[in-house]
Parts: structure tokens; sequence; C-alpha cells
């Protein structure tokens, strides 16, 4: 087990965080946070496919096959980047939601 040194200015305001533990309340804030940060990634995604009406496998596919006129413009290969980094991002926040709700069966 680890311990966690928290200014007491910290521990006032975690009394009013659901949870009857620490522990179960740093799951909460947690688990909020990456559900947060998964909306915001997600909305991000969803404009790229509006603007180009894609997903972003098929997006690549068509990239890569010279489906996309200028596909080396700066703006395309700046969206190119910040889509598949956002993609990557989204997986790695579903999956430790997942570790999360794994490890505590009773945050929803």
């Amino acid at each position: 087990m680890k311990t966690l040194d928290i200014s007491e200015s910290i521990a006032e305001a975690m009394e009013y965080v659901e949870g009857d533990s620490l522990e179960s309340k740093l799951s909460q804030l947690l688990t909020r946070d990456l559900k947060n940060r998964l909306q915001r990634c997600s909305e991000r995604i969803v404009e790229y496919e509006a603007k180009y009406g894609y997903e972003f496998p098929e997006f690549k596919q068509a990239w890569k096959e010279g489906k996309i006129d200028t596909p080396h413009s700066r703006e395309i290969e700046s969206d190119f980047m910040e889509w598949e980094s956002l993609v990557e991002e989204r997986k790695f926040l579903l999956s430790q939601l997942k570790k999360m709700s794994e490890k505590d069966p009773a945050s929803d």
C-alpha cells in the first residue's frame, strides 16, 4: 500500500467528494476526470469526421491511396497527426476507465 501526503485544504475539500474512503473518493474524481477528457477527445474526433466525411481508419486509407486532395498540405497533415493522436488518446482513456471500473465495480 502506498501513502499519500495531501495538504490540509485538499483534505478538507475531499470531505465533500462522494465516497466512504479516501481511495473511493480519489477513484470517483479520477473516473470523472477520465470521462470528461474522453468526452472532449471524442468531440474533437467527431469534428474531424464531419470535416473530412470519414472515420479515421478510412481517412488514413484514403490518404495512403492518394484519394485525398493535397494530402501533404500543411492543414491536412496537421489534421492527420492531431486526429491520429486523438484516436490513440481515446483508446488510452477507454482502457484507463476500464481498469478503474474493474478495480471498483461500484463506480458508475
